[in-house]
């Protein structure tokens, strides 16, 4: 991928440290989507977290980033330039994690059906590198894993001593601050940080969702693996009669690559 992301970030901090030394907060993200035409997409989430529980949700609409340098940036007081904005009468999906009950329970939406699943919370085995940067006032650590299909470089800090990250990425001694994947098209980029969060309003965000719907494992993989060809289906339903779509070109979407999980 010619795009990649170059990363600004002027976090708002402050800490805060109950009495039994838990660390609680609120962390903004954008997960950024580069595509293979030249457009990019950030989508605002927030992460609201404490020890052992993280509630990851978006936050805004999705956004098309018209700079033509292709780099996103997004720190705190920084613009990002859109060119539309695409809104959805679904609702925002969430990812609910919980280390010490061992849960994982994520609404997606795939094609244009939201899915309510019970997922695995499986380990991802993190190789640490040798490699240190400051990321705003912190000083972070890179990691590199395989996890669902796909490898993800990040860079975390134990100096926000959680095990969490953004989506379903987590497993490290320190709070993640920066993801990039492997093929350039995804990544994930933490622009503010807030260690002093109103409690009453934490506590009501990482309470567990209401599971009433919920899919099983097996649907939700089978909906991912079709997700190219449906979207695909429904692109050509909505072309003028005798219209067609190109199917080999140097900008279409790689089936292989069009979804941030990948399943055999």
């Amino acid at each position: 991928m010619k795009n990649f992301l170059y990363i600004v970030f002027i976090l708002g901090i402050s800490i805060h440290v109950n009495g039994q030394n838990q660390v609680n907060g609120i962390v903004d993200y954008h997960f950024v989507i580069n595509n293979p035409d030249g457009s990019t997409f950030a989508n605002p989430f927030k992460m609201y977290f404490d020890q052992n529980t993280t509630y990851y949700t978006k936050v805004g609409t999705v956004r098309e980033v018209s700079d033509k340098s292709k780099k996103v940036s997004v720190g705190l007081n920084d613009n990002v330039v859109t060119k539309n904005i695409m809104k959805s009468n679904l609702p925002q999906p969430f990812y609910y994690t919980n280390t010490k009950n061992q849960e994982l329970i994520s609404r997606q939406k795939i094609v244009r059906a939201m899915y309510l699943v019970e997922d695995i919370l499986e380990p991802i085995s993190w190789k640490l590198q040798q490699k240190h940067k400051k990321i705003a006032n912190y000083n972070c650590q890179k990691a590199i894993a395989k996890y669902r299909g796909r490898e993800y470089t990040v860079w975390f800090t134990t100096e926000i001593p959680v095990s969490h990250g953004p989506w379903k990425l987590r497993g490290l001694p320190g709070l993640i601050l920066e993801v990039t994947e492997e093929t350039g098209k995804y990544g994930f980029v933490a622009n503010a940080v807030n260690l002093n969060p109103d409690k009453e309003l934490l506590q009501k965000k990482i309470k567990k969702p209401d599971t009433k719907g919920i899919t099983t494992m097996e649907n939700y993989i089978e909906a991912i693996k079709n997700k190219y060809k449906n979207t695909m289906a429904m692109a050509r339903a909505s072309l003028p009669r005798g219209a067609r779509l190109a199917t080999d070109c140097d900008i279409c979407p790689d089936p292989k690559n069009y979804s941030l999980e990948r399943f055999d």
